[in-house]
């Protein structure tokens, strides 16, 4: 399961001591657009919604890939187990990028800046039509951004500085550039399957 980069707006909860619909409504009418992650050990969820109503709800068992499932699956869920839980706060515009990201695969292998600079991996990226993202780490410090591609096009990013979810301006993408010439990072990828 992907998750944002930026700072969660709550975190540290236990799903013990949460009444998981008055929960959400509680959140709707504090920050709007958000998404609940929930851990347990043996599986993670995030539950997706915006002001008016539950998007969708993302549920992922161990060694499994993630699906979407139907909202009284995911309470029943919620319930069976006990959780850690955590709330992302979403601008208006990334809160439906989130909760309708395509499928994904993760590659294998990463890569390092020193072997190849980020500027120039995704200009192989756009010439290959890459639509996924790149997450990038930084090895010194705990910040970092995920940068989403869409057929080769910079569409956005989420970074550990950032607010909203989803950041589409230069000055993030820059402020990113210059934190991996400082400290060195590490890409990983994920390609979004086709339907």
């Amino acid at each position: 399961m992907l998750l944002p980069r930026e700072k969660s707006y709550l975190r540290g909860l236990n799903s013990y001591y949460l009444h998981l619909e008055r929960f959400i409504e509680h959140m709707q009418g504090e920050i709007g657009s958000g998404g609940v992650h929930c851990l347990s050990s043996s599986l993670e969820m995030m539950i997706y919604f915006n002001e008016h109503e539950v998007i969708s709800n993302l549920v992922q068992e161990k060694g499994q890939p993630a699906s979407f499932v139907a909202s009284h699956d995911s309470h029943n869920t919620f319930y069976n187990s006990i959780y850690s839980v955590e709330v992302f706060q979403f601008d208006s515009h990334a809160i439906f990028f989130w909760a309708q990201m395509p499928p994904f695969q993760r590659a294998k292998a990463s890569l390092k800046s020193t072997e190849i600079p980020l500027p120039d991996l995704i200009f192989r990226l756009k010439q290959k039509q890459f639509s996924g993202f790149i997450d990038v780490q930084l090895m010194k410090r705990s910040d970092g951004g995920t940068l989403f591609f869409n057929e080769g096009e910079r569409v956005g990013g989420s970074y550990s500085w950032g607010k909203g979810g989803m950041s589409m301006a230069d000055e993030d993408y820059h402020s990113l550039l210059s934190r991996i010439q400082l400290n060195e990072g590490i890409f990983t990828f994920g390609t979004f399957l086709k339907e």
